[in-house]
């Protein structure tokens, strides 16, 4: 992959989008890669998997059926509400979302990292990023419902403990 210089000076890599698979990623359709990454991110998905996975993020959006910041996930998977867990992988302190996997096993909900903060943020077309992200399980009438059962097959088969 070519790297970059991010501005704090350690390097960056970018991982380019297929652009057929996601109409509405990203302006030029990269996405900045952090110099680091968590070494509990298991499974971290990527290429197909994730711009699934970012496009199903955009239309859960727009129905409102998305659960934003670890407050917000803890408390629906404390309800038993069943979904999809995204997390990202860039996250420091690891304090910060450490049980939120351990919850999602326990509820068995599908979960798995994404690489970074700020690619969570703007598919949810937020200005700021996001650590944690629930897209909810979709009702009957759902528009995503289809894009939702491709990306939960993909992330049960990518999963090592589900």
């Amino acid at each position: 992959r070519p790297t970059i210089r991010s501005h704090f000076g350690s390097r960056v890599s970018r991982l380019r989008l297929d652009p057929t698979a996601n109409p509405h990623a990203m302006s030029d359709e990269e996405i900045e890669m952090p110099a680091w990454i968590s070494p509990m991110a298991d499974p971290l998905i990527g290429d197909k998997l994730l711009s699934r996975s970012l496009k199903l993020i955009k239309k859960a959006k727009e129905e409102k059926s998305l659960r934003r910041g670890v407050p917000e996930t803890c408390k629906a998977l404390r309800k038993d509400q069943k979904g999809l867990v995204f997390l990202a992988a860039d996250v420091f302190p690891l304090d910060v979302m450490a049980h939120v996997p351990v919850c999602c096993e326990e509820k068995d909900v599908a979960y798995a990292y994404v690489p970074s903060r700020t690619l969570l943020g703007k598919a949810c077309q937020s200005g700021r990023p996001a650590s944690v992200l629930m897209v909810m399980a979709p009702k009957k009438d759902s528009t995503y419902a289809k894009t939702y059962e491709q990306v939960e097959k993909g992330m049960r088969q990518v999963h090592p403990y589900m």
